[in-house]
């Protein structure tokens, strides 16, 4: 009974450590993508005052941010109407989502890591319409921009590995609980 009781705490600690380690990746691919979406908000907002406005993401005619970030597609996401509440620049939209993933990265409840792992799912549905808009409609490349899909992916690979620990982790306390449950005499 000792040697379970010591495998066990073992166990707990290792799991532990595993959603620590998941939680601090995720927190800094987020600070990451925060920080691509502040400069990319800084570059829009720069454009908007100054029409000469030449970024550093600005590498050549087929390689620039600026041609993204002024695009029809660089405010409320592509798809909501200048009249719109929410026709903001999506870097806006990006500071919002990565501060709240970040945020609910912290948290190991099963609700939270769902709900975080169904906004980073949307956020790569978001990517891979972006992308198609980048190289097919606009023929751009943008760095800062293709940045922001790789945070996605990477988030989402991280989001999902922490799901199924989650889910691990749930298992093996509901088959203890029941064990112990058999245990108890009546």
């Amino acid at each position: 009974m000792r040697s379970t009781i010591s495998e066990q705490t073992k166990l707990d600690k290792k799991n532990q450590f595993s959603l620590w380690a998941y939680n601090q990746l995720l927190v800094f691919f987020c600070l990451v993508g925060l920080g691509l979406s502040l400069y990319s908000y800084t570059v829009e907002l720069a454009m908007e005052g100054n029409k000469n406005y030449k970024p550093y993401c600005d590498i050549s005619p087929h390689m620039s941010c600026t041609k993204a970030f002024g695009s029809s597609y660089g405010k409320g996401l592509g798809i909501f109407g200048e009249n719109s509440i929410f026709n903001k620049p999506n870097s806006f939209f990006g500071i919002v989502f990565y501060s709240m993933v970040a945020t609910l990265s912290l948290v190991n409840s099963p609700i939270t890591v769902t709900a975080s792992l169904v906004l980073i799912i949307s956020s790569n549905f978001a990517s891979l319409y972006f992308m198609y808009v980048l190289y097919f409609i606009l023929k751009d490349l943008c760095l800062v921009c293709i940045g922001t899909y790789i945070v996605n992916v990477t988030n989402l690979l991280l989001i999902t590995s922490k799901f199924k620990k989650i889910r691990e982790i749930n298992r093996t306390e509901l088959k203890r609980q029941k064990s112990n449950l058999k245990k108890k005499p009546e």
